[in-house]
Parts: C-alpha cells; structure tokens; sequence
C-alpha cells in the first residue's frame, strides 16, 4: 500500500472513530451504550469477542455488563462478579481486578502461556463454549476525574487481511484513546441512569407523602381537640391510645390516682369518636346506695317499688347510641356487676319491674383508682366482668410523672381563674412557682386547680400569686414539713418522708401518703369513717389504701418496708 493509501486510510479510520464517538455521547440507556462501545471496540480492532466490565457504586465490585462473541452470544461467561473484598490478596493475580484497582493496561499475546496471572475464567469460558483465546488487552475505563469505573476486554486481534491472530500491541494507542472517549460517555450514562433510579424513588416517596398527608388531612377533618392539657411523653402515649379506640365500639378501662381526670379523658374520647352526636352521660358508682344505683342504671317501671309512680328510663338508655361513663367502678356492689356483665355481653338492659329486656348500644368507658385484681382476689370485684371492662385499659398518669405539663397547668387555671372572678394577676412569684413545680401533688391535677383557684381568690387585684396564698399542705413542703390536721388546737405535724433520702420519687410519694394517713388515722382514734371525712376521701377509698400500705390497727400493725 503506498502512502496515499495508507493517508486515505487514516483519514477515514479518524472520521469513523468522530463519528462514533459522538454516536455515543448521545446514548441515554447504559446497557444500549455499553453494547455500542464494544462493538465499536471490535470493529476498530478487529478482534473476535470483547467483555465491558463496570465498577457498582461501592466500587468494590467489577460486574460483567455486556459480552458479544462472533458467532452469537456465548452460553456461559465465567466470573461474572469480582468483588475485592472477598478475593482480599489473590486479587492482583487476576487480570482483571489488576486492571481495576492499578488502572493499568494489561495485555496478552498467549493466554495459553505462563503469564503470571490466573487465567481460569479464560480456560472455563473456552471449555465450555468451544471457544479458543488466543491474545486479550485490558483496558481501564477512567472518567473525567482520571476515576476507574470500569474496564474494557478485547480478546483475539487479527489481521484485517489474512484473519491471522495478532498482537493487541500496535492497536494499544488507539484503543487507549477510544477507552478514555467511551468512559466519559458510560460515566455520564451511569449518572443519568442513577439520577433516574432517584428521581423514580423520590416520586415514589412523594406519593406515599401525599398519601399519607391525605390520609392526616382526613384525620385531623375530625378536629380531635382533646381540650385536654398536656405535652410530656406521658399524656402523649395516652393520647395515642385514646387515637386507637375512639371510633371503635371496644369497652375502656380508665385507671390512675385520684385527681387525675379520668371524666374529662372519657369526655374527650366521646367527643372526638364517631357517637359525638349522641348522649354523654356519666355515673359515679361509689355515690349512691346499690337500690338507688341500680335504678339509675337500668331505670324502672311504674309500680315497680314504693314511690314510683311513672316510669323512667335508665342511664343506658338514655346514652343509646352514645357513650356511659362509669366512675369508681371499683366501688360497684356485686350484685350489680352481673347486670352490667349482661350489658357488655348481650347489649340489653332490664328495668326493674319489666319483664322483657331493652336492646342498648353503648360504649362502656370505666374508670377506677382502686386495684382490681386484688379486689377480684378479696371477692370484691367480679373477675369475668373486670375482663370484659379491661379490653382497653389506659392508664392516667400521676402529675408528679408529668413534669412538663405542670407549667403548662398552672398558667391554665390563673387564666381561667382570673377570668372567672374578674381580678388581674401580675403573675406568679419565683419561689410559690418554685415551690409548686417540686411539689409531689398527691391529689394530682384536681389539687393543683384548687389550690389556684385558693391562691386567686385570696391573692390582691393586679398582685402577684405567693407562696402564702398557697394552701398550708404545700406551704409547709417549703420546711420539709406537712400539716396532717389538727385536733384540740393541736396541730399535727409530720416531717415529709419526701424530703428524706428515698431511692426513687414513688417510694418517697408512699412514703408521704402513709405518713399522712397515719396521722390521721392516729388523730381520729383509728376510727375509719372519721378518718375518711377528714382526709377528704370515701370510706371505700381508705380501706383500700391501708390495704395497699399494710397500715393495720395497733394491735395488728407490722413493721413495713418501703
């Protein structure tokens, strides 16, 4: 060939490869792009077979992406992955993750040879696919930032004339070249591809979002406004309860100390359920003989007993479609437990005097302070009705275990208060504030609201509230002390088990409870009924508590540990 042949050659062999490197800086698809690289490759060099290999987004591992033989596709390309992590040291001995991690060209003219590299995957692909490789040439696929992201694999060079195998060696140059265009053009595929993949994953997101954000809208539709204060992890996790049950027909059981509100979260969850249309009506079990009680309940009809001259319609059906709530259910007689079993169980109610029943659809919300599994151990309490009643037990935090709502509690009640009796507060003082947020508050949120409304009652118009408008039980805390009562003009002082060294506040809240009710108890010569009126507190309610404490007569008390 002379040298206007060979020219004319270059020429056009330079305008094929302008050409087909702009065909491929327009391909979007990675996999059409990596196909058209290495038939490109082929053709350039005119070799058999070729292999694209690409680094993942770890780049630990190299994954055969495309491989094309003359002849059709092979049935079987060994190694399909290399992973570094895992060939650990082995690595450099294997051409291609050689290539990989060095960005070194790696060339062969004999595979068949010792070349000092392991050349397994060659000799398993040519076994199996009755293939021969003779010569290869590795190639790195570099980006713009001089990164490997991949590698390229030439295999059997030859000649354009006679088809004679040949080296990869004069072909290196402009292989090199053509890798260093193809790489930029994969590199940018593979950006737009994982841009896609992002873009794909960020719509799906975005629609789950607006789903859920639909679903929220329709949720909060209902306006559940609990009017009911309280921002600590505590009321949180009630009110997340109270979430789960509101709309559902399911009984619930209220439980918690007294003074913690148990009516206005049972109002609450009427009001924000599906029945908030029908009757709220409210009973509390412990404030009314079980004959007087019962007829409450259940009403009765004409004649039924001595002064009833009409007839009248009972709590349950008056709540019909609505909601009942039952307070100091703990308190119940037994005898009416197992007609309020009845309506939990069938639905029906019977009027005293009727003879047929009346169909009722109530939802049960309960509530107690007492303990019932030990009532149901003492006989006190039925357990088939307490299972019945415990479908959805909630249990109210004490005040003391909501720390960050006390704040919020008192600025509550001085607005309602100074509003109520037309007087301007300039606020609270630093030390009655103090005082009141390291109070224990034994009768939790209803003591905390009467003892505001004390402090606003006797507090000077645009005065502040201090620490003397505060009730004496909490004045004397400022002392470690704590008024009991007073007898004969004596006034009965204990020193605050709180302010002793207690391993934990609850031990210390006991502590002081029974303190306080010994003092009592003592005061009014262990005289029960008594006791209870001093402190304030049903009968009912006391026995409980000494059970609870193990505070016995003094004939029968034993030492205790807290």
């Amino acid at each position: 060939m002379n040298d206007i042949g060979k020219l004319v050659k270059a020429l056009s062999f330079i305008e094929e490869f302008v050409e087909t490197t702009t065909t491929l800086a327009t391909e979007r698809n990675v996999q059409s792009l990596l196909s058209k690289v290495l038939a490109s490759a082929r053709n350039f060099t005119n070799c058999e077979a070729g292999r694209v290999y690409v680094l993942d987004v770890t780049k630990t591992k190299l994954q055969l992406r495309i491989s094309q033989w003359e002849g059709g596709e092979p049935q079987n390309d060994w190694y399909r992955i290399r992973d570094f992590g895992q060939m650990g040291s082995s690595a450099a001995n294997d051409p291609l993750m050689f290539c990989g991690m060095t960005s070194s060209v790696v060339l062969i003219d004999d595979v068949y040879r010792y070349t000092g590299f392991d050349l397994e995957y060659i000799y398993q692909h040519d076994q199996v696919n009755g293939t021969r490789t003779q010569s290869l040439i590795l190639v790195p696929l570099r980006d713009h930032d001089k990164q490997t992201i991949g590698v390229l694999e030439l295999v059997n060079a030859k000649d354009a004339y006679n088809r004679r195998y040949v080296s990869f060696k004069s072909l290196e140059p402009i292989i090199c070249a053509f890798a260093a265009q193809a790489a930029v053009c994969i590199n940018n595929a593979l950006l737009i591809e994982t841009n896609s993949h992002l873009i794909e994953l960020l719509n799906d997101t975005n629609q789950r979002l607006e789903k859920e954000n639909r679903f929220l809208k329709a949720r909060n539709s209902r306006n559940p406004d609990y009017n009911i204060i309280g921002q600590s992890e505590a009321m949180q996790r009630v009110f997340r309860l109270m979430e789960k049950a509101m709309d559902t027909a399911v009984s619930i059981l209220l439980t918690g100390e007294t003074g913690t509100g148990k009516e206005v979260f049972a109002r609450a969850i009427h009001e924000n359920s599906v029945r908030k249309h029908k009757p709220f009506v409210t009973q509390n079990c412990a404030a009314l003989p079980e004959q007087l009680l019962e007829s409450e309940l259940f009403g009765y009809k004409k004649g039924a007993f001595t002064g009833a001259t009409s007839e009248k319609k009972g709590l349950f059906e008056l709540a019909n479609g609505g909601s009942i709530f039952l307070d100091e259910i703990g308190d119940m007689p037994l005898n009416l437990q197992s007609k309020i079993l009845r309506v939990l169980q069938e639905g029906e109610v019977r009027p005293l005097g009727a003879t047929g029943s009346v169909k009722v659809d109530v939802r049960v919300v309960a509530a107690t302070h007492c303990n019932l599994p030990e009532k149901i151990k003492s006989g006190e309490f039925r357990e088939d009705l307490f299972f019945r009643l415990n479908v959805f037990p909630i249990v109210l935090p004490a005040l003391r275990d909501r720390d960050a709502d006390i704040k919020l509690l008192l600025d509550h009640f001085v607005k309602k208060y100074t509003r109520l009796y037309g007087k301007r507060i300039a606020g609270i003082s630093p030390t009655a504030l103090d005082l009141l947020l390291n109070y224990p508050f034994p009768g939790n949120v209803r003591e905390l609201q009467n003892a505001i409304e004390r402090a606003v009652l006797l507090c000077e118009d645009g005065g502040s509230l201090l620490i003397e408008h505060l009730p004496e039980s909490i004045q004397d805390c400022t002392q470690g002390r704590v008024v009991v009562g007073r007898r004969s003009g004596e006034t009965l002082i204990h020193q605050s088990r709180a302010m002793q060294d207690f391993s934990s506040l609850k031990k210390a809240v006991n502590a002081y409870e029974i303190s306080v009710i010994e003092q009592h108890l003592q005061a009014n010569n262990w005289n029960q009924t008594r006791t209870a009126e001093t402190l304030q507190i049903p009968r009912r309610t006391l026995i409980d508590k000494m059970s609870r404490y193990n505070i016995k007569t003094p004939d029968r008390k034993k030492r205790r540990s807290l």
